[in-house]
């Protein structure tokens, strides 16, 4: 289970490391490299639902200008997986407080 530390523009701090890019958190609590981007698209949903979490949080950036894409938010829908989206400094809390409970996995967006 990863615990965020902090965010801030350009840099997420998890389990006490600062990763200078976006991020997957995997319910398993290893943290991979995610292809920078705008849009969080199908295949990174996927990848993120790898270990099969009941939660996928949506990190979309410090001013939260990242979207979802339409085909991925609707994969997530059918497999009926909750969804929260918010700006990436506003999801630590929450996060770190189902990691407890939950499969929780997270896509996150660093800068914008």
């Amino acid at each position: 289970m990863a615990k965020i530390n902090s965010s801030r523009f350009g840099s997420i701090t998890v389990d006490n490391v600062t990763y200078n890019h976006d991020v997957y958190i995997l319910p398993s609590g290893k943290v991979e490299k995610r292809e920078y981007g705008h849009t969080f698209t199908k295949d990174q949903v996927e990848h993120a639902l790898k270990e099969k979490p009941d939660t996928v949080f949506i990190g979309k950036g410090t001013s939260g200008m990242a979207s979802l894409s339409g085909d991925a938010r609707a994969l997530l829908e059918e497999e009926g997986i909750a969804i929260i989206e918010a700006e990436t400094p506003g999801i630590r809390d929450k996060f770190n407080e189902l990691t407890k409970t939950k499969k929780v996995a997270a896509i996150i967006h660093v800068t914008c």
